[in-house]
């Protein structure tokens, strides 16, 4: 199990600044360190290259014990890069060559650099990569990469890109691939081109879809490919490593701006493919991110990561500063949650920003876990307890994984791609997918993101949600109704399959034909003129709020079981239970998710309960309190271990299970305080309490 923190970024810290900075990483609990390896730093002149001030950290922390992580920042280019290659400037999208400069929070190297599409800057940072793998694969204290620092490649890049001939060739060949030929480009895109070289990349969102939906679709398979190019080039050199990378944030919240596509730093599940490891940031106090939100982030980037390791790569260490705007001191209780929430969701290594407070640009005086901030000490006191706890059962958290789950979330990149294509921002689409995740969150339900293509393990779930799902792929559509006809429960949102994947509307119907095939059909959009509206669930009533628009359902089906479950005031239907082969259909008239992600209540919470209980999807194991809590449990092997992470005052929380779960224990050990915990049996189930302190977490492990 790793616990690190990010030290070093040249040329910060100062040499001055390392023996002693070292001597307190160790006794602070961290057992090691991670080096930003910049290839504009270590390679200052074309082909020459310094890693003197690397060599020395390296062999200081191996003299204390502290492993290495080396983040290879090939995105950070020399400075030289446009000299030696005059032709390597990226383009935007009118047609300007985008001038390089050094990172607003970093002091050396050119961003966005020279287009990677063009061959020979890909070629000289295979070199930097090669290089860099050659020299540190054999140190014995070295325990992996992240070769790819938040997925950055066109930071800086001051408009959309890139438009440059090498891309251009690039965006052609991958429609070439796709299409097979002109004519079948011509008839999916419903155009008359008469040669490929005239087809471009759309240029602003609010024009047709088409072209803009491609070119998005196309930046997150060339960010997959960028993915496997570094991979490749590291463990061609470094077979023995793990090789992780992280985003800044989870790919179902790049809703992108007008100066980036959605998710045009890829897609995390296309990603993992050609990983070992998946990883991603989380500042919280910075972002004013919660524990469920918190929750949010990290459980989304396991699900895209799937049987491979996830990572926490960046956990805010100190207090944020951007500018010489000042944010929350980070105290030591929430600090200490982060870590074993993302430890209890089977993360394998915790990696803070950063160990000193900054000295560069934006982030100066910032950010450090050992910082000036007010509340180091407190700090750095936890950490040695989280230190000793994963010293102490270092195999038993390095064998845990979470239990498998049976409640699921659809993400889909095409209804993002749509909606920047229309508006520069596929808000909808992400706050539609974040409401329902934060409700799960708040309910305690165990959850999976899927990916509309990677659904491999739908059929493994008894609930299914998809939110905002104007643009079903086929191959999706069909594993869907799979999952119902199967038995499965699906939650539908409004204008199920409304747009094929290139942006073309179609008619409620017929046309739909994954709506169609669920037992949906809709009467067409009208103006939402009141969002409350009430649903009526097996005799339950639910007020939910309604967002953006409403479509009322036509009651289609045959099947006598089938309920219409909610009307408006105008008597529009907008709610229905359907049945399906084995399974059961809930499409909805209107968006509630994305209202929640705005406003959170109860009754939406209540009401995705009852849905989850009805299928038989609610945990075995059941953690109740009077409050707030964010928990998991999983096996290591014959050791089940529940975290739980209590955000608020101290609680008395009530564990109860089916006797399967606790097998012959007769009490329950907190690893922290090393108390036992007595169980009380009855019939069918197994009970416990324990008392977690205020802002506090307990660990949990029997047998």
């Amino acid at each position: 199990m790793i616990l690190a923190t990010q030290y070093y970024r040249p040329p910060f810290p100062e040499r001055r600044f390392w023996e002693k900075d070292l001597d307190r990483i160790k006794t602070s609990g961290l057992n090691a360190i991670q080096l930003w390896v910049l290839w504009s730093w270590v390679e200052p002149e074309p082909g020459v290259f310094n890693f003197e001030d690397y060599d020395e950290l390296v062999g200081m922390a191996k003299k204390r014990d502290l492993g290495i992580i080396l983040s290879s920042i090939g995105e950070l280019q020399p400075y030289w890069i446009h000299r030696v290659i005059p032709d390597s400037y990226m383009i935007d999208h009118m047609g300007r060559r985008v001038i390089s400069s050094n990172r607003g929070e970093s002091n050396q190297g050119l961003t966005p650099g020279g287009c990677t599409d063009h061959p020979e800057v890909l070629n000289r940072m295979r070199i930097f990569l090669e290089t860099l793998a050659k020299r540190y694969k054999d140190e014995e204290n070295f325990l992996g990469w992240d070769c790819w620092n938040e997925l950055r490649w066109n930071v800086q890049s001051d408009g959309l890109v890139c438009f440059c001939p090498y891309t251009l060739e690039a965006f052609r060949n991958w429609l070439k691939e796709k299409y097979k030929d002109l004519d079948r480009l011509n008839k999916a895109w419903k155009r008359r081109y008469c040669s490929f070289e005239d087809i471009l990349p759309g240029k602003l969102p609010g024009r047709p879809y088409t072209e803009m939906m491609e070119f998005e679709a196309f930046l997150q398979w060339r960010a997959a490919e960028h993915m496997k190019f570094r991979v490749e080039t590291i463990k061609g050199v470094d077979k023995n490593h793990i090789v992780t990378a992280h985003g800044g944030q989870p790919s179902i919240m790049m809703a992108g701006d007008m100066q980036n596509h959605a998710i045009n730093r890829g897609n995390d599940w296309d990603l993992a493919e050609h990983l070992d490891g998946l990883g991603c940031s989380h500042f919280p106090f910075w972002f004013r991110i919660s524990d469920e939100d918190f929750g949010v982030r990290v459980e989304s980037t396991r699900s895209a990561a799937g049987d491979k390791t996830f990572w926490v790569s960046e956990l805010q260490g100190g207090s944020a500063r951007q500018g010489f705007n000042v944010y929350p001191s980070v105290r030591a209780k929430p600090q200490q949650r982060w870590v074993w929430n993302g430890y209890g969701r089977g993360a394998k290594a915790v990696i803070f920003w950063c160990w000193r407070d900054e000295v560069f640009g934006r982030e100066s005086s910032g950010y450090g876990l050992s910082g000036l901030d007010g509340y180091a000490d407190e700090r750095i006191g936890a950490m040695k307890e989280t230190g000793e706890l994963l010293q102490k059962y270092d195999d038993l958290l390095e064998r845990y994984k979470p239990d498998p789950v049976k409640v699921a979330v659809l993400f889909d990149p095409n209804t993002f791609n749509l909606e920047w294509a229309q508006d520069g921002s596929a808000r909808r689409s992400r706050d539609s997918i974040v409401g329902y995740l934060t409700a799960l969150e708040r309910i305690q339900v165990p959850y999976r993101v899927l990916e509309s293509s990677h659904l491999g393990n739908v059929n493994d779930m008894k609930v299914l949600i998809m939110p905002w799902p104007l643009v079903v792929p086929p191959n999706t559509a069909d594993q869907v109704i799979e999952f119902v006809e199967n038995g499965g429960t699906l939650l539908i949102e409004a204008e199920a399959d409304a747009y094929s994947t290139l942006g073309f509307y179609r008619y409620p119907g017929k046309e739909r034909d994954f709506a169609y095939r669920l037992g949906i059909e809709d009467l067409g959009r009208r103006v939402l003129s009141k969002e409350d509206f009430t649903l009526e669930l097996e005799g339950n009533q639910y007020g939910l709020k309604a967002k953006e628009f409403v479509t009322p359902l036509k009651h289609v089906s045959s099947d006598l079981r089938a309920r219409v479950l909610s009307r408006d005031d105008d008597g529009h239907v907008l709610a229905v239970r359907e049945n399906l082969g084995k399974g059961t259909v809930i499409p909805l008239g209107t968006f509630i998710g994305e209202r929640y992600s705005q406003q959170r209540y109860t009754d939406f919470e209540r009401f995705l309960k009852k849905i989850i209980d009805q299928a038989g999807a609610t945990p075995q194991l059941q953690v109740t309190s009077t409050g707030p809590l964010q928990w998991r449990t999983g096996l290591s092997e014959i050791n089940r271990l529940l975290f739980i992470m209590n955000p608020t005052d101290a609680q008395r929380v009530t564990v109860k299970g089916p006797r399967s779960l606790f097998k012959e224990s007769d009490s329950i050990h907190e690893l922290r305080t090393d108390n036992i915990l007595p169980l009380r049996d009855s019939a069918d189930f197994k009970t416990f309490e324990t008392e977690i302190e205020e802002g506090g977490y307990v660990i949990l492990n029997w047998k």
